[in-house]
């Protein structure tokens, strides 16, 4: 090496070492082509894991657009049962408005009757009493008729 030292001139050597230093460090601080800093995966690692990703959210889209399927679904039975049920609703409502309906007629009728059996107890209550009072006018004459004829009698 000594050998050498005699060769190469000093300042070439210093320019040499000087220019490696600035090249390390270069190579150092400033990122490979085609890498960032930080990354310690290679290009296909990094291609490997997009791809993973893709897959990932593509299974993820067609889960969501399954479950909103499934609940659109669900949605519709929902409505068709209620629907059942308002239609159940609406007849059972009919059913006790017919109900309440012929109760109340039978009840309107009842009274009607009632009022007919009173109005014709009434009606031979008014007869029996015109009855009695005719029977009593017609005591009464006789009693007058009585009561006069007495004194004729006395005169005889």
């Amino acid at each position: 090496m000594l050998r050498l030292r005699h060769l190469i001139p000093t300042a070439f050597l210093i320019n040499l070492s000087v220019a490696g230093a600035i090249v390390l460090s270069l190579a150092v601080y400033a990122p490979a082509q085609g890498r960032k800093v930080g990354r310690n995966e290679s290009k296909a690692e990094r291609k490997d894991i997009k791809e993973k990703e893709k897959a990932d959210s593509k299974d993820e889209k067609e889960r969501r657009k399954e479950d909103l399927k499934a609940l659109k679904e669900e949605r519709k039975e929902d409505r068709k049962d209620l629907k059942g049920e308002k239609k159940d609703l609406k007849e059972d409502r009919k059913a006790d408005s017919k109900d309440e309906k012929e109760r109340r007629k039978e009840k309107a009728e009842f009274v009607k009757e009632r009022r007919k059996e009173d109005l014709k107890a009434l009606k031979e209550e008014k007869k029996e009493d015109r009855k009695d009072l005719k029977e009593e006018k017609k005591d009464l004459k006789e009693d007058r008729k009585a009561r006069s004829k007495a004194p004729k009698d006395r005169k005889k």
